[in-house]
């Protein structure tokens, strides 16, 4: 059985990756978002209820879950990944690989490896994408050692390919690029190719660790990042006035915790570390 699954399919960092484990050998099918059906390799239905859906076939090698639903709200996203969990073990499903995010992990956090403890619902003041990977993180580890089945949480950074901006990079005219955050700012990066090429190693290891981080370890920084891929004059946003301001506003109530947790995030000075990744997976991120 050499056969895979991968949910949200069409999501921006699964491009591609279907073409790249075809070579490798593997069957491919794919399950997203619409009315119950089945087009060729394509199943579609609700995420929700993907472990009623009839559509598919008996046994999958391995899943990979890049569905996140954006739109709703925790606790749908909550009630998708139980519903996913009890259709890998309808289908026997040996391996489940699910695509998590540096976002469960606190902002104040000094050291960030595959050991260190995420943020849960009741510490986060992250709303949206954030809160919704913590969520599910938060469930799958409770319930990780009564699985029948191999689970393991992939942490990429922010994913890079084609002409997909950085993010934390804003370009001017006059050959101006303005860092959102200071000199010592932090936002991993990761090229799509490189997320691929990690996903088909792990799918080959018998035996994975839990956690895995998808991004360099060089621990480099926003400002140094800027300096190797743009030309012209980097500026940067003090600190002071978009850290420090906001947080006494929140603090009096001025602006929720929410806001000021987006511009907590532009000023995470973490040192993130994906040693233990390379090592287990035999695999050196640039």
């Amino acid at each position: 059985m050499n056969n895979i699954l991968i949910c949200g399919a069409h999501s921006f960092v699964a491009a591609g990756l279907s073409q790249k484990l075809k070579e490798e050998n593997f069957v491919v099918e794919y399950f997203s978002r619409g009315e119950n059906k089945r087009i060729d390799s394509v199943i579609y239905g609700k995420y929700q209820e993907i472990d009623r859906n009839i559509f598919f076939d008996s046994k999958y090698q391995t899943v990979i879950n890049f569905a996140v639903i954006k739109d709703k709200t925790v606790e749908a996203n909550i009630n998708y990944i139980k519903s996913l969990i009890e259709f890998c073990k309808k289908h026997q499903v040996k391996k489940l690989i699910h695509f998590s995010s540096i976002m469960v992990y606190s902002y104040k956090q000094k050291e960030v490896n595959e050991n260190t403890p995420i943020e849960t619902l009741e510490e986060t003041t992250k709303r949206g994408y954030g809160e919704f990977k913590i969520a599910v993180d938060q469930y799958l580890l409770s319930i990780k050692d009564k699985l029948p089945f191999e689970l393991v949480l992939v942490r990429p950074g922010y994913v890079l390919a084609d002409n997909r901006p950085c993010p934390f990079i804003k370009k001017l005219p006059f050959s101006i690029s303005i860092i959102k955050g200071n000199k010592n700012s932090k936002q991993p990066i990761i090229r799509r190719e490189d997320i691929h090429q990690a996903l088909i190693k792990i799918i080959k290891t018998e035996k994975n660790d839990s956690i895995y981080h998808f991004f360099p370890n060089d621990n480099m920084t926003k400002y140094d990042y800027a300096k190797q891929t743009t030309k012209g004059i980097i500026l940067t946003m003090p600190k002071w006035l978009f850290k420090d301001i906001p947080k006494f506003l929140a603090k009096v109530r001025i602006i929720p915790q929410s806001l000021y947790s987006r511009f907590e995030g532009m000023y995470i000075e973490s040192h993130f570390s994906s040693q233990k990744t390379e090592i287990k997976l035999k695999i050196i991120f640039n």
